[in-house]
């Protein structure tokens, strides 16, 4: 069975028409709801990575706070024995 070209192109491209209408991209506004969902995939990646940086800072706070105390209580910080 072998079916011509112009036959399989009109076959793929029914395809296409089903599967974009299963999945709501077949209307005029489907180029729009592209760009929207990119738009959200941009954005979700750019928290993400402020997300990240956010964790690493506070960690590193928390690290540099615990030496500052440790320094304080070494030094006798605070101790009210003199």
């Amino acid at each position: 069975m072998n079916i011509d070209e112009i036959a399989l192109r009109q076959i793929i491209r029914e395809e296409m028409k089903s599967v974009l209408k299963e999945i709501g991209l077949h209307d005029d506004d489907a180029g729009n709801d592209v760009r929207d969902l990119r738009s959200l995939i941009t954005d979700w990646r750019g928290m993400k990575k402020v997300v990240w940086q956010t964790v690493a800072r506070a960690g590193t706070m928390f690290v540099l706070g615990l030496l500052m105390l440790g320094a304080w209580a070494k030094l006798g910080g605070g101790g009210g024995g003199d």
